[in-house]
Parts: structure tokens; sequence; C-alpha cells
């Protein structure tokens, strides 16, 4: 179990859930627009699980757990450390890439999170997700993680970050009928910084029409499309 951060409350990712954050370290994607460098590749340092359970008892500001990375799926102890935030009364939403399916299934099956909000990295397609990942992809789990969030009771939202050459308006379109029928997508606006990729530090996010124009797209094939970062 590696623990990077923890923060005491956000009130913004979570819509009207005051809630403290876990970030897990270490990711199995390195993803060209991800700028978590810090949370990603941490190799010391690590928060203890017990120390972090005690602060989620003892914060009661926060009603909510948000659960992110890196990537929390990779933990393989992360099923104990939700069921002892559970144990405590706070809700859970989780952050994940979609990676582990079977993980993912678990944790929705035995009622240990409130909230998924998963990443749609590109098509799903394995030239695609390599390009957008820099890793080597089973696209089959992600199709998996997509079918357990859309055939669940389970609240959930997926995401896609625009990021100017690597998603265009088709992309986004093969991304949407992969997820067609779904609750929810969020369109998430690409930010330049510290990103894997340093060449896109030098480019410029979409312009809002432009995130307009892919948001009416994906009105087409989802219920609820939400912007972002705008």
């Amino acid at each position: 179990m590696r623990i990077a951060e923890y923060t005491e409350i956000n009130t913004t990712i979570w819509d009207n859930t005051p809630s403290c954050i876990v970030q897990m370290a270490g990711c199995n994607f390195r993803c060209c627009f991800c700028n978590n460098r810090r949370i990603v590749d941490i190799r010391e340092g690590f928060l203890s699980p017990e120390d972090v359970i005690e602060r989620i008892r003892n914060n009661t500001y926060a009603e909510g757990v948000i659960i992110t990375g890196g990537e929390p799926l990779i933990n393989k102890d992360l099923y104990k450390l939700l069921k002892e935030i559970k144990k405590i009364g706070k809700r859970i939403r989780l952050e994940t890439n979609g990676c582990d399916p079977n993980a993912l299934d678990d944790l929705v099956g035995a009622n240990l999170v409130d909230f998924v909000s998963m990443d749609i990295k590109a098509p799903l397609t394995a030239d695609e997700y390599a390009m957008n990942t820099n890793a080597i992809c089973n696209i089959e789990n992600i199709e998996r993680s997509v079918k357990v969030l859309l055939n669940s009771d389970v609240d959930y939202e997926f995401v896609t970050t625009i990021v100017p050459i690597h998603i265009t308006s088709t992309d986004l379109e093969s991304i949407c009928t992969t997820i067609k029928g779904a609750k929810c997508l969020r369109l998430n606006q690409f930010v330049p910084g510290d990103c894997f990729d340093t060449a896109l530090n030098h480019i410029a996010p979409y312009k809002e029409k432009v995130i307009r124009e892919m948001e009416e797209i994906a009105r087409k094939y989802v219920k609820k499309v939400r912007v972002s970062g705008l």
C-alpha cells in the first residue's frame, strides 16, 4: 500500500460532498498529458495507511473520501483500505483508469464505492491507447471496466481529457460510441505544465468554441455531458 499524499478537505471535486483526498502512488500508465508526475514517480516517503485512516476518522468536516492517484487499482490492499474507510461511515469516490476490471467489479459488488470516475484516454484501440498512455494496454480490460460501470447501480462518470493533437472530434465520437448510453461523460480541459510529454507544455488548449462543439457531439451518445476546466 503506497499512499503519497493526504489532503484534509476539498469542496470542488465531488459535487456537494466535502471530501478529503487520498492520493495513491504509482501508475501503470505514463499518459502524455499527465501533470501529476510527483505522485506517479514517488519512490519513498509514503504515508502510513493506519495514520491516514486515523486522520480520516478524526476529520469531522469531510463527508467523503476521494481515492485517486496515480492509479489506485494497482494497489493490492486497496480493498482493505476502502473497507476500513467504510467502517468510519464515509462515502467513497474512486478515480481510476479502468486497468483492472476484476478489482473494479469486486469493489462495486461489495458496495465499497459510492461513485466511480473512470478515464477514457483515447479511442479504444491498442495503437491509440499506446500513443496516449506510453504503455502497453490491454484494451479488453478497459472495455470490461466500461461494462462493469454501465451494468452496475453505482453512480459514475467517464472522463476524457481533451488534448490538442491527441483527441480530435473524430476521436471523441469514437470514444462516445464505446460508452453509448452512459450516465455521464465529463470533458476535461487540457492544462499544460509539467506534462510527461514535455512538448505538450508548449501546446495551447483548445478554445472554448471547440470544446463546446465536442460537447454537442457527446450529447448524441450519453445522457449527461459536463465540461470542466474552462
